[in-house]
């Protein structure tokens, strides 16, 4: 298909859709939590429905990311919401996915993202990252947070809490969702991939010796029972989880790849996966790749990379259909599911 035809046939059937006017405006504020496991205090990105006060500005917007209109410290709107837990990916952060999170905060979430310690922006280390049981542990930390504070515990619907998680952030909630990983099976995985460019290949570069990794810390279950809904967006670890592990997940489950079969790496690629959860559903996100899911780059964001030495192509898709497209899409995608399981259940 020509390629104008093919962006056409992507971008017609979504205008097509009747558009309402969002029913809250984003606020945003940044609050502390106390993970008992990390010993230091991680920051979390809050962003809920609000009133059309507070301070105008552009969240995550700098040199390389165009960032999204939001409220920083607006009044919430008085009312119980579903509480959404979002995790970044490896070398991600809570800003950059602030394209999602004020989308579904406009439509009546409130979403608490934290900075993972030792695998964010500026903070990422692969052989901290390789340590996937400390970011369950985060969710369930987060969550105990959230409950426990007078303000937010006010405004959160302790029975309606869901997880999105996105790359490396897909096998936290994966994880927080009650899969467990398996170390034999990621090391047979690994043994398979030799390019560079592979996730195997990148924590070996930062050091991971897999057969030095505590086996039974790394199967482990971390499960969090007050999770009532889950997506995964090319789920990490994709072809490394225990198969009874996944099958016992009763949840309702949305598992989204970005791009379609062979195209999406097998170290995310879940089309299989998802066959193994009872009832899960599954979407392919057509002319996406694994990095469309970050925020959109300024015009000369390509340029910014190069400056900085950065080879990751953080702003090039798989064709030509834009980013904002894209996330709309996914936006689609995830909002009707998260509607359907948390909000008109």
């Amino acid at each position: 298909m020509p390629s104008t035809l093919r962006l056409l046939s992507l971008v017609v059937p979504l205008l097509a859709l009747p558009l309402s006017a969002s029913a809250f405006e984003a606020g945003t504020t940044w609050i502390t939590i106390n993970p008992p496991h990390r010993g230091v205090p991680e920051r979390v990105l809050v962003t809920y429905p609000a009133k059309a006060d507070g301070d105008p500005y552009t969240l995550g917007a700098d040199a390389l990311w165009t960032g999204v209109p939001a409220r920083r410290n607006a009044t919430p709107v008085a009312e119980k919401f579903p509480l959404l837990i979002l995790s970044h990916g490896s070398g991600g952060n809570a800003s950059a996915l602030g394209w999602l999170s004020t989308q579904l905060a406009e439509n009546g979430f409130i979403v608490a993202a934290p900075n993972h310690i030792h695998s964010t922006s500026g903070d990422s280390i692969p052989i901290e990252s390789f340590k996937i049981w400390d970011r369950p542990k985060d969710v369930t930390a987060l969550i105990d947070a959230i409950l426990a504070d007078p303000q937010w515990s006010k405004l959160v619907d302790p029975g309606r809490i869901g997880g999105i998680g996105f790359s490396l952030g897909g096998t936290t909630l994966m994880l927080s969702a009650g899969a467990r990983g398996s170390l034999a099976d990621y090391q047979a995985y690994c043994a398979t991939m030799s390019a560079p460019e592979s996730d195997c290949a990148w924590f070996r570069r930062g050091g991971v010796d897999f057969s030095k990794v505590d086996r039974e810390t790394f199967d482990g279950s971390y499960k969090d029972p007050r999770l009532s809904a889950l997506v995964a967006v090319d789920p990490g670890l994709a072809p490394a989880y225990q198969a009874d592990s996944v099958k016992a997940i009763g949840i309702p489950t949305l598992i989204v790849n970005l791009g379609e079969g062979v195209e999406v790496p097998k170290a995310v690629r879940a089309d299989e996966l998802v066959k193994q959860i009872p009832g899960a559903e599954y979407a392919a996100i057509p002319g996406a790749v694994h990095l469309s899911f970050l925020a959109v780059c300024n015009p000369d964001g390509r340029d910014v990379l190069k400056a900085y030495g950065e080879e990751e192509p953080l702003c090039d898709d798989g064709g030509d259909i834009p980013r904002e497209i894209l996330h709309r899409q996914m936006f689609f995608k995830i909002a009707v599911f998260l509607r359907k399981t948390l909000v008109e259940r």
